[in-house]
């Protein structure tokens, strides 16, 4: 009897543990899982509708399943309108978003900072909310809390559009806000576009002293339509104060037939910054006298993000016409007697050679020169980085 008593004792005990091992697992986490995870919004839903049941902290569920809702109906409509759902998803979007608070929208900033799939649609709601959301950008981009969001931040910022320009004009002229987020909130001004913004940030000119806030807001009112600041900007290409240089190099590219020996110059700037958005400004204000620079560029110190730049304008360069004998120069480059010593330089190389442009020349070139075979001999007697090597073979198939 004790024996039979004790074994009813355990599976009593077992079965309960059992219950409460269940509950440990809350419905926040597969409907977190299904929703961030695997982009998986419908399935997701079912889980968050009763996490914001069970949860005591609301915050989270309710943030999730407003980007859930979203989701849902930027990516599977054809499966809301077979199963009669699409009204129920848009009202429940609908309804929250009117509904979204400070909590819910800080939560909305942790998706963005990680980066997740659903992103495209968490940015959308933050901006569909519009003014709201403003002061939480502002501050975080002065407190810095989620870094890796703040290129988004921008991006909502100028979305929401003029609705905000109060709130953004308030931030800029603050001494409170630091140089490098003015710098930003400006460019943010200029890249909403409403001419009316040209008269407060004339004001503002006036009151400012850093010289690199004044460049910035000097783009800005051009962006805006104030052309007389033209020359100004030209100038601060070959200005001592870097930030200022950065400021001119970013927005010589929307300038009106602006002097393309300067920005040839700038080229060479010790900063890579300043060097990359030359090449971008290039790119729309072609100066095939440039090209010397830019192939040197190929294989010097600038950063990886500036080459790959480089690579896009000579070949935009080489499709128009302007870049005769590039592809017999790339390949003496590759393949001479000094090895270009960083992997990621060659890698770029053969990648431009592969380009159709590119290609041609090389199809074109005098027979004597045998620049295929040159590129063959290099794949297979020095090239030893299995990446260049590939896309040497994938070069070499389509020449033969």
């Amino acid at each position: 009897m004790k024996k039979l008593l004790a074994i009813c004792l355990v599976l009593i005990w077992a079965v309960s543990f059992g219950c409460k091992q269940e509950k440990i697992i809350p419905e926040i986490s597969p409907g977190r899982d299904k929703l961030l995870g695997a982009g998986l919004a419908i399935e997701a839903v079912e889980h968050l509708k009763l996490a914001e049941i069970e949860e005591e902290n609301k915050d989270e569920p309710r943030a999730l399943l407003l980007i859930a809702y979203s989701h849902a109906l930027s990516t599977n409509l054809t499966w809301l309108k077979s199963n009669n759902s699409e009204t129920e998803y848009r009202n429940e979007r609908a309804r929250r978003l009117k509904e979204l608070n400070t909590s819910e929208i800080e939560e909305l900033f942790k998706v963005i900072n990680h980066g997740y799939r659903v992103q495209k649609d968490t940015i959308r709601i933050l901006i569909d909310k519009g003014p709201p959301v403003i002061p939480l950008i502002l501050k975080d981009l002065i407190e810095s809390r989620y870094s890796k969001a703040h290129d988004d931040f921008t991006d909502i910022l100028t979305q929401i559009g003029a609705k905000g320009l109060d709130k953004l004009y308030t931030a800029v002229s603050s001494t409170d806000t630091p140089i490098s987020v003015k710098i930003k909130l400006i460019r943010v001004i200029g890249d909403i576009g409403d001419a009316s913004a040209q008269g407060k940030l004339e004001d503002l000119k006036d009151t400012v002293s850093d010289v690199g806030l004044k460049m910035e807001i000097n783009a800005a009112l051009y962006q805006l339509g104030n052309k007389k600041y033209q020359k100004d900007i030209e100038a601060g290409l070959s200005d001592s104060n870097v930030v200022v240089r950065r400021a001119a190099a970013r927005a010589v590219k929307m300038l009106n037939q602006p002097s393309t020996s300067k920005i040839a110059d700038a080229l060479k700037d010790t900063d890579a910054i300043v060097r990359r958005d030359a090449v971008k400004a290039l790119q729309k204000h072609v100066y095939s006298e440039a090209l010397d620079i830019l192939f040197d560029m190929l294989t010097n110190d600038s950063s990886g993000s500036t080459k790959q730049v480089v690579l896009n304008t000579l070949n935009q360069y080489a499709e128009n016409g302007m870049a005769d004998g590039l592809a017999p120069r790339l390949i003496t480059l590759l393949t001479g007697t000094k090895k270009i010593a960083h992997h990621e330089d060659r890698l770029r190389i053969v990648q431009l050679l592969s380009k159709p442009a590119l290609i041609k020349q090389i199809q074109a070139a005098d027979p004597y020169d045998n620049l295929p075979h040159k590129l063959f001999d290099y794949y297979d007697i020095k090239e030893t980085n299995k990446m260049v090597k590939d896309e040497l073979n994938a070069l070499l198939n389509e020449l033969d």
